[in-house]
């Protein structure tokens, strides 16, 4: 009987377990955006902890909740793959002063892999009210200053302070005493704030004009719609504009509208929790991945937009 009553406790956890890798593919997939700040490396990642999770699921005995075993898996395999890594991932904004002057652009980086890319609310949340609830936690400014904490920093970081694990917790899974993390910790947080909640989502109203004026290539309408002090940036350029001046001359330059002037198709859709535009142009007759444009709001105005410039930004978007 005691076999037997064990058996069926086993196939009871074996169960649960196969609906948490399903239920939680967006949580782990946030999680591991949040350590590598590559939604392609990311995704790439869950993929192979579920896999594992599976092949070991009978080590699984149910004595903790199937998230925290799948997040302890998911985290070291993001210390592993981080230990590979040549340079952590960027954003342009963060990592000089902008320009001063619209003729001084340059050339893109040659270095794709430099770059934090965005990740579709598609895959990253369940629903549309959890996105708004949780997007502070996968902002683009937030992902890219994790990136400039050590790995085991990071995930400490990400653990307590957005997971909201014990000190006792994270040290068993990372390997550490608690003291470690507690300083680790203290570290992390002095060097990392989160969005101080000034993200506000748009009108219905402002979505469209903002749609409007990209479609309509109509350069003045979108230079109303920015603030004073909006901010562009367009990776893979290091260089970045600050004040609606310096943007509003790039936006009306020969140079940016000979790009502009080839883009066919501009679709919305939503990245890392704001509202987000994508751009394709026309290639024998085939719509081609062009940028992906992510557009932060504050009083119905544009405050900052982000240009990921390049198909390879795409990954985990949906425009069939």
């Amino acid at each position: 009987m005691a076999g037997a009553a064990e058996a069926a406790i086993y196939g009871q956890v074996s169960t649960d377990l196969e609906a948490a890798l399903v239920s939680l593919r967006p949580a782990l997939l946030r999680h591991c955006y949040r350590m590598m700040g590559s939604f392609a490396e990311a995704e790439e990642l869950v993929q192979d902890v579920l896999e594992r999770a599976w092949k070991v699921r009978s080590t699984y005995r149910g004595e903790a909740p199937a998230q925290r075993w799948l997040y302890a898996i998911a985290t070291n395999a993001c210390i592993d793959a981080l230990a590979q890594r040549r340079r952590r991932r960027e954003l342009p904004q963060l990592e000089s002063a902008p320009l001063a002057d619209d003729s001084l652009l340059g050339e893109p980086e040659p270095e794709p892999e430099r770059w934090l890319t965005p990740a579709a609310d598609r895959t990253l949340f369940a629903a549309p009210d959890e996105a708004l609830e949780s997007r502070e936690t996968v902002a683009l400014a937030f992902v890219a200053l994790l990136q400039r904490l050590p790995a085991r920093q990071r995930a400490v970081l990400v653990l307590k302070d957005i997971l909201d694990w014990s000190a006792e917790e994270i040290a068993s899974t990372l390997g550490l005493s608690v003291s470690s993390v507690s300083s680790a910790l203290h570290r992390a947080r002095a060097n990392v704030q989160r969005d101080s909640g000034a993200t506000e989502e748009p009108s219905t109203e402002t979505l469209s004009a903002f749609l409007r004026v990209w479609s309509r290539h109509d350069v003045d309408g979108l230079v109303a719609l920015l603030r004073d002090d909006v901010t562009l940036a367009m990776p893979p350029w290091a260089a970045w504009f600050a004040g609606v001046s310096l943007a509003g001359r790039f936006l009306r330059s020969a140079r940016f509208g000979a790009v502009w002037s080839r883009l066919t198709r501009v679709v919305p859709t939503r990245a890392n929790g704001l509202p987000a535009l994508a751009f394709f142009r026309t290639d024998a007759g085939v719509d081609v991945p062009h940028a992906l444009l992510v557009a932060r709001f504050r009083a119905e105005r544009v405050a900052e937009m982000t240009v990921f410039i390049g198909a390879g930004n795409f990954a985990g978007f949906d425009f069939s």
